[in-house]
């Protein structure tokens, strides 16, 4: 039996389809909270649930009921995957912030039952959040949510210091469909911050990076990782 079973929150992008099919290939069990309907579509035997704000009682049993079944023999693993809200409108449109709110106060709910267990049986959360600095194709990302995101990570991580339950965050980098595009991609891009040139990966190296983070980290603890553009680990 597999070590190890994931959680993941609100995997949304074709990153996040990636990792699941990973998983899915690994034998892990696995359970999707939130996921889009492109996410479902190109992985349909993922096990998933939907939640809202504020949880049920039926929704706070289905998330224990899933602990209780998977937690015997293997740490979960937890991935709160990037928001990718668009909030450029976030000041002149109510609906853009009401989405914004929503989706937080979800996350906040699911993850305080999901690191209540964590604490007590083990394992590694990891948040993955967009650079809204080293945006260097222009593509949306979501600060709010983003700043917002990082510092529940650092209070779990303070929070339940001491226990068996590791909180950290990465920041991702630009990515390309294989190894050769991310070298291509990186070659057409006319420098960044400071005139470096960003780190690009392929998905599939960086979702077995993750991966193998999340099963063997047992150290690191309220740290925001940046994939820097000499391919270190900045904390």
């Amino acid at each position: 039996m597999n070590a190890q079973a994931f959680i993941l929150l609100y995997p949304t992008s074709e990153f996040d389809s990636h990792f699941v099919t990973h998983l899915l290939s690994q034998k892990h069990p696995l359970l999707l909270i939130n996921a889009s309907a492109e996410v479902l579509a190109h992985n349909p035997e993922a096990s998933h649930i939907h939640l809202n704000a504020p949880l049920s009682e039926l929704n706070t049993t289905t998330l224990l009921d899933w602990f209780e079944l998977n937690n015997n023999q293997q740490e979960v693993m937890v991935l709160h995957c990037a928001n990718r809200l668009d909030e450029s409108n976030l000041l002149e449109d109510i609906a853009v912030g009401e989405q914004v709110i929503a989706r937080l106060e979800i996350a906040f709910a699911a993850l305080r039952v999901i690191a209540d267990n964590l604490r007590v049986s083990g394992g590694n959360l990891v948040f993955l959040t967009q650079s809204d600095t080293l945006n260097y194709e222009l593509e949306t990302t979501a600060s709010v949510c983003n700043h917002a995101h990082n510092a529940l990570m650092m209070t779990l991580a303070r929070e339940y210091q001491g226990s068996k339950l590791a909180v950290n965050s990465f920041v991702l980098p630009l990515l390309a469909t294989d190894s050769k595009a991310a070298r291509i991609q990186k070659r057409n891009l006319k420098g960044g911050v400071l005139g470096a040139r960003p780190a690009v990966y392929s998905y599939q190296d960086l979702v077995e990076y993750l991966v193998n983070f999340m099963k063997t980290n047992t150290m690191l603890t309220g740290q925001s990782i940046a994939f820097t553009p000499t391919l270190e680990l900045k904390l």
